[in-house]
């Protein structure tokens, strides 16, 4: 399978592929290479996971959109998800297709998903994940439902179990620092934005800063919210004086190197950073677990500590709704839970003295 370019042609991207049954060429054409990209993400999935669905229906009278499995199919090619996003629903949906792929949407009810969750859970997988999952699927029927495609989503009004997120506690001043000590230039960078600027870690946000984002004199980086925050499509944070100073000089030596992205690994933007982050983990003698979207926690529990108001936080990270810094990024230090230790009033007697129990 591949893709080919036919500049003839209204939808020029064709994608193709041999039907594992019938051993024929099949194709899609579409007006742009990430249409494409994405159908052909899409075959390879299947190819690899759900060959079934190459499958010719022997009744050509069996309407699309009856099982699982092809419910998912047209959600998929109808959606226009990002590549990374596709990659993760992919991933999820191989546990829902091994479990509902071949059954007919009509036959499912609410305590098939209730024992899916169940099933999960008894494999060691987390509450959350499983919710992932069955989210996604509740997506896919919901629009083949709205589509018409099936007659009605059987997940409607289905409260699904959200389990509890596990709490990660952020970098410390020392982990930062020892990880500033032995990072190589791109990890280097992103901790610094990253814990200094609160901004999302990762491709929807951090590896999207441009050079022409920042405005050097009115000290302010001008962040391209993720998509989900559709009321706020950008956001201006201000800069740190010492954070400044040291942009100024990667500005200088990129501007040399001729790089657009703040964050590049030799020129090249990135988008993911997994694998040099649990390296420069390793070289910093740090063994707990700590991922890079901990260093945006590190900046709301931070700044709090030290008296920032919440509603300048929210804002500078790119919530409309204060309480979501609260209830998901703030972690108490061990510094503020002693201060309020030590806060109530001193009833301390002046001379210590040797409590008993009387016998």
């Amino acid at each position: 399978m591949a893709i080919r370019r036919r500049n003839e042609r209204a939808s020029s991207y064709q994608v193709y592929w041999n039907n594992p049954f019938t051993g024929k060429r099949e194709s899609a054409s579409f007006p742009t290479l990430a249409e494409a990209r994405k159908e052909d993400s899409l075959i390879q999935h299947r190819l690899k996971y759900d060959r079934e669905s190459f499958r010719p229906a022997e009744d050509e009278n069996i309407s699309t959109g009856g099982t699982v499995r092809e419910v998912i199919a047209l959600y998929l090619s109808a959606k226009r998800f990002s590549d990374n996003n596709l990659r993760t629903i992919l991933e999820h949906l191989k546990h829902v297709h091994a479990v509902f792929g071949n059954r007919e949407v009509s036959s499912l009810e609410k305590r098939d998903f209730v024992k899916f969750i169940s099933d999960e859970a008894e494999r060691g997988v987390k509450t959350t994940t499983s919710h992932r999952r069955l989210t996604i699927l509740r997506a896919a029927l919901s629009w083949a439902a709205d589509s018409e495609f099936i007659e009605s989503n059987p997940m409607q009004g289905m409260k699904l179990p959200r389990g509890q997120h596990e709490r990660i506690a952020p970098p410390t001043p020392a982990e930062v620092s020892a990880i500033l000590a032995v990072a190589k230039g791109h990890v280097y960078r992103a901790v610094m934005l990253g814990i200094f600027l609160g901004v999302r870690i990762g491709p929807t946000e951090l590896f999207r800063l441009k050079w022409q984002d920042v405005d050097f004199e009115r000290k302010t980086i001008r962040v391209w919210s993720a998509a989900k925050n559709k009321n706020m499509p950008f956001r201006d944070v201000p800069i740190r004086e010492n954070l400044l100073e040291e942009m100024k000089v990667w500005g200088r030596s990129d501007a040399e190197a001729g790089c657009e992205f703040i964050i590049h690994f030799k020129g090249k933007q990135i988008d993911s950073m997994k694998s040099a982050w649990r390296d420069t983990k390793k070289a910093a003698g740090i063994t707990r677990r700590m991922r890079p979207y901990d260093l945006r926690h590190a900046f709301a529990t931070y700044a709090l500590d030290n008296d920032a108001d919440l509603k300048s936080v929210a804002e500078i990270m790119g919530h409309s709704n204060p309480t979501m810094i609260l209830t998901h990024y703030q972690h108490t230090s061990e510094a503020s839970r002693r201060a309020a230790i030590e806060s109530f009033p001193d009833i301390m007697p002046s001379c210590a003295q040797a409590m008993c129990p009387k016998k």
